[in-house]
């Protein structure tokens, strides 16, 4: 386990990004209204991830106090260094808690079947090449809720009720699709008979919802952007901070009702546009393993309800989406909105190996290897990129395009370790590309 961490660690270090970009604006600039700067803009939408952010920003905001608020590492500053910190401690944590939920069910947890998991699915993505983002800590809400809706048949079955429904309140506040995971998660508790755990861990969630979405209101943060409600076909806007070094492009949402759409949740899974099982096929060999976890435990009656509970309350939030106007994500890698499966896709995966591991790891290994390659086209990107490609245009590039992609992404691993090279040794950034002994060097 150590020598895997240790091996994930260098591939963080040697590709994940530190600046903040894009979408992750909106939660970075909230942080950073919410503790007395004075961005150009700050608003509170589906803002949750940032409660688990804000220590690690506490952190960052003290460091360049200490150390001078001009960028020197990586570029950036240290408030957004922290969020990429804070987002692979969320993985960690994420890991360790899925851990636990495989020993509690007594499958296979040891270091291949967790990161196979992670780099099979589009975890990693949002870990490294994406981590200002919100899906590393939805995933980490959703798991822990996992794990506490497991213990909820143990002896602290109440203590894991009030965890469960704190949880819920939290991750309602990342996305709102998320209700519908807890709820069937709820129902789940009424129909075991759990009455009174049930109403535990609605007040719980009740509690949480309310106090999490009235910290913005206590800085006085708006809740709207008035951008958001701007017709869909106004042109990109550009929002700048040059003191900051920050760029937000923001394609106003489509605001028009799309009606009921029992389409989008088969086209999450299947299309070529952002087909979470053909972007990422780890996930439908999950998906498989899953079904014969719950068909064993049926046959066992051995945690044949919590199985039975946590296929309901995933397909209830990949249902959600039938309401969803943007399913696809936009410009994103696989299907992000369904990042949070995580639990489900372990327990899958575990199921897989716990039967046949000769021929599981192969396969698992297969599909993370194409999984990787396909995110280092879609980061790397090409000429005539848009968010409007599927996996055909990947894999077209990938065929053709092969050496140059290879020569880029070598490239960017050697620029960014003759960078830390360079501070370790006291040189300025500017030099990494020039010989020891250059002039200002």
């Amino acid at each position: 386990m150590a020598l895997a961490f240790a091996l994930y660690g260098l591939f963080a270090l040697t590709f994940s990004y530190f600046q903040v970009r894009g979408d992750a604006l909106v939660y970075f600039n909230l942080l950073r209204r919410f503790f007395g700067e004075e961005p150009d803009f700050a608003y509170a939408y589906q803002f949750g991830s940032a409660l688990w952010n804000a220590p690690f920003f506490l952190v960052g905001k003290l460091l360049g106090i200490v150390f001078g608020f001009q960028p020197r590492i990586f570029h950036v500053s240290f408030e957004e260094i922290s969020i990429t910190v804070a987002t692979n401690v969320a993985f960690v944590v994420t890991l360790y808690l899925g851990w636990r939920i495989l020993r509690e069910l007594g499958l296979p947890r040891g270091p291949g079947v967790l990161f196979l998991t992670a780099f099979g699915t589009p975890l990693f993505f949002y870990v490294v090449f994406d981590p200002a983002g919100k899906h590393a800590v939805d995933t980490l809400v959703l798991t822990a809720a996992t794990y506490a809706f497991l213990r909820c048949e143990g002896p602290n079955a109440q203590r894991a009720a009030l965890v469960l429904g704190a949880l819920g309140g939290w991750s309602l506040n990342i996305r709102w699709a998320n209700g519908a995971f807890f709820i069937v998660l709820g129902i789940a508790l009424l129909l075991r008979g759990q009455q009174r755990l049930a109403g535990l861990a609605v007040v719980a969630g009740a509690i949480s919802t309310v106090v999490i979405f009235a910290l913005p209101a206590t800085r006085g943060i708006e809740y709207f952007f008035p951008i958001i409600s701007q017709p869909v076909n106004a042109a990109v806007e550009r929002v700048a901070a040059p003191a900051d070094g920050l760029l937000l492009e923001v394609t106003p949402l489509d605001t028009s009702d799309p009606g009921f759409d029992p389409t989008i949740p088969p086209r999450m899974l299947f299309s070529l546009h952002r087909g979470l099982f053909l972007w990422t096929p780890l996930t439908a060999l999950a998906a498989i393993g899953f079904a014969l976890a719950v068909r064993r435990a049926r046959q066992t009656g051995t945690n044949y309800r919590f199985l039975r509970a946590l296929l309901g309350a995933a397909l209830a939030l990949l249902c959600i989406h039938v309401i969803w106007p943007r399913w696809d994500g936009g410009f994103s890698f696989s299907q992000r909105f369904l990042t949070s499966l995580f639990p489900l896709y372990l327990i899958g995966v575990a199921e897989l190996v716990r039967r046949a591991r000769v021929v599981a790891y192969p396969l698992l290994v297969a599909t993370v290897a194409f999984a990787l390659m396909v995110a280092f086209v879609h980061d790397v990107g090409y000429d005539g990129v848009s968010e409007r490609d599927g996996i055909g245009r990947i894999l077209e590039v990938a065929n053709s395009n092969r050496d140059n992609l290879r020569r880029k992404i070598q490239t960017d691993a050697e620029d960014r370790w003759k960078y830390l090279w360079g501070l370790l040794h006291g040189r300025d950034a500017k030099c990494i590309h020039e010989p020891v002994g250059a002039t200002d060097c």
